[in-house]
């Protein structure tokens, strides 16, 4: 879901730079923009799930860069996961710290709003976001300008992540977001929230389709493993309690499912999981179109930008299944447009927003959001 890439990767929330993993729409800063320092197509009509031509030819336009980036995949970390395996995803919570209290520091304590960089580097957070986000600029390269060169660049990054038995990627996130000295050391349901940049990569594989990149058998390969994560996804533990968050996790949780439901060709699961997100709307929106989950973060407008990015990246996906999300008032006459208006004052005076707001966030950063509103009259 792009309009605005960032060539950095997605791993990152919003200081108005790109939109990470599953962009939307606008200037530069844009949506996932707040996803992206934390760490998207009305219609099968269009080239794609998740992209328009404009929003193709603006990612195509980093492709050079994306040529260079060195191919690494989770076994490249250094710290092995608590099950010793390379090939399981690890990442740690960024606002979780040592406590001071104890000698070893453990359990870790948690400061919302302060990351912890130096711990976060230790997993494979970034290495997923620069995979994601390199696919997909590749991936259009190939759709729009028939560059070979990037479509195999493309499937090498593929093939490693997916097929490649030394390299791949285990399908699963248990060691996602580990809080060291909790849950003996397993991940957390927040630790969804890191694949969200798969969006982007089966959006990627669709135009990819008809390049040089994979061979069939891969492909096959791909689908399957797919096909088995998105499985985990609805039905692991920590997945279901993520899936049943009100809040921003709720959200993303919904914006990947859903896109990897329709890619694996679970049309009906992806129906169901359209109407559970819609039901978001009523849990999250006030009438006046305020946000209290988001609002009370340390970083409580870039919350509120990155809950509503992951509402109009279901909108998109919805509107594939012939469901108009920007239509739909809830019962308590919550909307989200009505939550698009709400941070409309804010956007070129971010300075007077009236509740916290740690991360400085940049004049626009709402653009994305409001040409997405716009796109989507009533």
């Amino acid at each position: 879901m792009t309009r605005s890439s960032s060539a950095k990767s997605c791993s990152q929330p919003a200081r108005g730079r790109g939109l990470g993993a599953s962009k939307l729409a606008g200037p530069r800063g844009a949506l996932l923009a707040f996803a992206c320092v934390l760490w998207s197509v009305p219609s099968f009509a269009l080239d794609s799930w998740q992209h328009t031509p404009a929003e193709l030819a603006t990612l195509a336009k980093h492709a050079p860069a994306a040529l260079t980036v060195p191919i690494t995949t989770v076994t490249d970390k250094t710290v092995l996961p608590p099950s010793g395996d390379p090939h399981d995803y690890v990442s740690y919570a960024r606002y979780w710290w040592p406590d001071p209290a104890k000698p070893d520091g453990l359990p870790f304590v948690r400061h919302d709003g302060r990351h912890n960089r130096e711990q976060v580097a230790r997993g494979d957070r970034q290495r997923i976001g620069e995979f994601c986000d390199t696919v997909e600029q590749l991936a259009a390269a190939w759709h729009v300008h028939r560059d070979e060169t990037a479509a195999r660049r493309a499937g090498a990054w593929l093939r490693a992540w997916f097929v490649t038995p030394a390299t791949r990627m285990n399908p699963h996130l248990d060691y996602a977001q580990v809080r060291l000295g909790h849950d003996r050391n397993r991940g957390n349901p927040t630790g969804l929230l890191d694949s969200r940049g798969f969006a982007q990569v089966v959006d990627a594989l669709r135009l990819l389709d008809d390049s040089p990149a994979l061979a069939h058998d891969e492909k096959t390969v791909i689908r399957t493993w797919f096909t088995a994560f998105l499985h985990w996804f609805t039905t692991a533990p920590v997945a279901l309690e993520e899936r049943a968050a009100k809040n921003n996790h709720g959200s993303w949780y919904f914006a990947q499912a859903i896109p990897l439901a329709r890619y694996t060709g679970q049309d009906t699961l992806a129906r169901a999981l359209m109407e559970e997100a819609r039901a978001l709307i009523v849990h999250q929106i006030q009438p006046d179109g305020s946000q209290p989950e988001e609002i009370r973060r340390a970083d409580g407008l870039g919350y509120s930008v990155f809950n509503l990015e992951a509402l109009a990246v279901a909108a998109r996906h919805a509107a594939g299944l012939g469901t108009d999300f920007w239509a739909y008032t809830a019962p308590n006459g919550a909307s989200l447009r009505r939550a698009v208006e709400f941070l409309r004052p804010y956007n070129t005076a971010p300075e007077t927003w009236p509740h916290r707001q740690n991360e400085k966030l940049a004049p626009g950063f709402l653009d994305h959001l409001l040409a997405e509103a716009a796109a989507n009259p009533r």
